[in-house]
């Protein structure tokens, strides 16, 4: 995560903390919209911050859950829209959607079909490139509406669910910090060795 990636994250946490009411919710929702159509905001780490305080007991499941679904739903379709009636005309002209993204969306599309529209949440990075590419090839918005619905609600349940977990045991995962700590180092260092052998993997092909 860079730099300036870490701080917007840890700024708008504080300022998540720092909302009374329905003022949290109402900045989930926006937050994950906004997530959509500017790549870079860290919607996904509000939306976990604000599970943490659902676990804390300073915010509800529901309206917080729902908030952040209806969000991410709407930015989705929003992006969709637009590509399917202005679509050429933006390639390029977007900021943080460049055009071999949507090169390879669109192969992604011709592999997997609308089934794409399904996983895009789980696609970080790609969410707003898969639903711009999903309206330039006129995908029916029906479709496209159910499966970005499903996925939003899967996606956002999984990281609320962790979330209220950690927000319920905050104080266990603060006194075993370092062991943690020291979990998450090994988890990363394994995806690390396996990304990198992937790459060999896939260089060797292409060599062949």
């Amino acid at each position: 995560m860079s730099l300036r990636r870490r701080w917007m994250t840890a700024a708008w946490e504080a300022f998540l903390r720092s909302l009374d009411g329905g003022w949290g919710y109402i900045f989930l929702f926006f937050s994950s919209l906004a997530e959509n159509l500017f790549p870079p905001l860290p919607g996904d780490t509000v939306l976990v911050a604000g599970a943490v305080l659902v676990g804390m007991g300073k915010m509800t499941f529901l309206p917080a859950y729902l908030s952040a679904t209806a969000g991410s739903f709407l930015g989705f379709m929003i992006l969709y829209r637009l590509g399917r009636y202005w679509g050429p005309a933006l390639v390029g002209r977007l900021p943080f959607f460049r055009e071999d993204h949507l090169e390879r969306a669109g192969a992604w599309f011709g592999r997997y079909g609308v089934w794409v529209i399904g996983m895009n949440r789980f696609l970080s990075g790609f969410r707003g490139i898969v639903s711009l590419a999903a309206g330039m090839v006129k995908m029916n918005p029906r479709v496209v509406a159910l499966l970005a619905l499903a996925s939003c609600l899967i996606w956002n349940a999984l990281l609320m669910f962790l979330g209220v977990w950690a927000g319920i045991h905050w104080k266990l995962i603060l006194s075993n910090y370092q062991r943690v700590v020291f979990i998450l180092l090994l988890l990363a260092a394994v995806f690390l060795v396996i990304r990198v052998q992937l790459r060999k993997r896939k260089s060797r092909q292409e060599r062949e």
